[in-house]
C-alpha cells in the first residue's frame, strides 16, 4: 500500500510540473506580460577638486598605500556588508573599511575576508567631514 501512495504522489508531482511549465510557454512573446522595474538608484560620488590630496587615492589602492598619502584618518568605521551572510559566498567585498578625513572626505576600503586584502572601492569628497 505505501508503494502504491507514493507512485502515485510521485506521478502527481512530475504531473503538476509539467503541465506548470508548459502552461506559461504556450503563450505567444507578445501575449506574454511585460515586467517593468524601476531603475536601479546609483550612488554617485562627490569627486574631490583636481589640486585636493584626496584626488591622488585611485579605486583598487591598498590602505598602506592611502595611509602613505593621506596619513592617518580622523577616524575610522569598520561593518559587515550583506555578502557576508550569503550561505557558500566565497568571494570578495564582505566587510569594509572607511577611513574619514576631516576637511576631505571618506575613503572606503572592501576587505576580502579570505586573503585580507584591503583595496579602495570608492572616494567621497566632502569638506564638512
Amino acid at each position: 500500500m505505501h508503494r502504491k501512495f507514493s507512485a502515485v504522489l510521485s506521478v502527481t508531482v512530475v504531473a503538476v510540473f509539467v503541465v506548470a511549465c508548459s502552461s506559461n510557454s504556450s503563450k505567444p512573446v507578445s501575449q506574454q506580460p511585460t515586467v517593468t522595474t524601476a531603475p536601479a538608484r546609483v550612488q554617485k560620488d562627490n569627486p574631490p577638486p583636481v589640486g585636493s590630496e584626496l584626488a591622488k587615492i585611485e579605486k583598487g589602492m591598498r590602505d598602506t598605500d592611502v595611509l602613505r598619502i593621506l596619513g592617518r584618518p580622523s577616524s575610522t568605521t569598520n561593518y559587515v556588508t550583506g555578502k557576508a551572510w550569503i550561505p557558500f559566498y566565497y568571494g570578495p567585498d564582505t566587510r569594509r573599511t572607511d577611513y574619514i578625513y576631516s576637511g576631505l572626505g571618506r575613503v572606503v576600503f572592501s576587505r576580502n575576508r579570505y586573503s585580507g586584502d584591503v583595496k579602495v572601492i570608492r572616494v567621497t569628497y566632502n569638506p564638512n567631514l
